[in-house]
């Protein structure tokens, strides 16, 4: 939402009905839970030893794979330092990947990108940030804005 509400080129997106376009939202979610991933970090074991790019990790060591920088990666994000509400493709780990892809991953894409943005943003069309640059960002396991100030017109 904050991204929504303090980009001039985001606020300029307007899509229509979620019920008529529901792919722009669920296109738009995805790509600012790419850029500011909920889970930014987590580690794994090595179950045995591996070798990536010619460096040795051996099994028993722990690895930490980082969320945050694999959404940004510029080999498969253009511009991946900024969010783009209609990126396609985007292969993002932003609830991560594999056996340990997060469990609320289907449920927060329903409620919040399918259902909640979209009908707080039909109803409140020129909603919009109080300040931007006092909005708190904490965590780095789990990261989220601390409050959000909004103004309703």
């Amino acid at each position: 939402m904050i991204w929504r509400l303090s980009s001039p080129a985001a606020r300029r997106f307007r899509a229509p009905s979620p019920v008529k376009v529901p792919d722009k939202w669920r296109a738009a979610f995805e790509d600012r839970v790419r850029w500011v991933a909920p889970i930014q970090a987590s580690s794994r074991l090595v179950m045995e030893d591996t070798e990536i790019r010619g460096c040795l990790i051996p099994k028993g060591d722990t690895v930490m794979t980082i969320q945050a920088s694999a959404n940004r990666d510029e080999d498969l994000f253009t511009d991946g330092e900024h969010t783009n509400a209609l990126r396609d493709p985007n292969p993002h780990q932003a609830f991560g990947n594999g056996p340990h892809h997060c469990a609320g991953a289907h449920l927060s894409r329903r409620t919040v990108g399918a259902i909640l943005l979209p009908m707080l943003f039909e109803r409140f069309p020129k909603m919009e940030l109080v300040d931007a640059a006092s909005v708190r960002w904490h965590g780095f396991g789990f990261r989220g804005p601390l409050g959000l100030a909004v103004r309703l017109h």
